[in-house]
């Protein structure tokens, strides 16, 4: 199973009360599409389209960079977490 983590404040948005979720996916893609199904609140801040994630969404498997591994395709063998979190800007 593959726990997903998610922002305390995307958390309140969709009524999460805890601070992990866990489910079934085999890559990346299908977690983020089950994160945006199961919490419809969810699917604007994380996709951009059906098949692409917003600008502003990065996300990590296991500490490392999606973009640097296989984006959406990057296969999640067993037990891996998944981190979503807001780009952050400052200026």
């Amino acid at each position: 199973m593959t726990v997903i983590v998610i922002p305390s404040a995307w958390r309140t948005a969709a009524g999460i009360g805890d601070l992990t979720l866990t489910c079934a996916a085999e890559t990346v893609g299908q977690a983020v599409e089950w994160l945006a199904e199961t919490y419809p609140p969810l699917r604007q801040r994380v996709l951009a389209e059906p098949d692409r994630l917003a600008n502003w969404v990065n996300v990590f498997v296991d500490g490392e960079d999606i973009r640097e591994l296989d984006g959406l395709d990057t296969l999640l063998p067993s037990d891996n977490q998944i981190i979503v979190l807001p780009a952050l800007a400052g200026g």
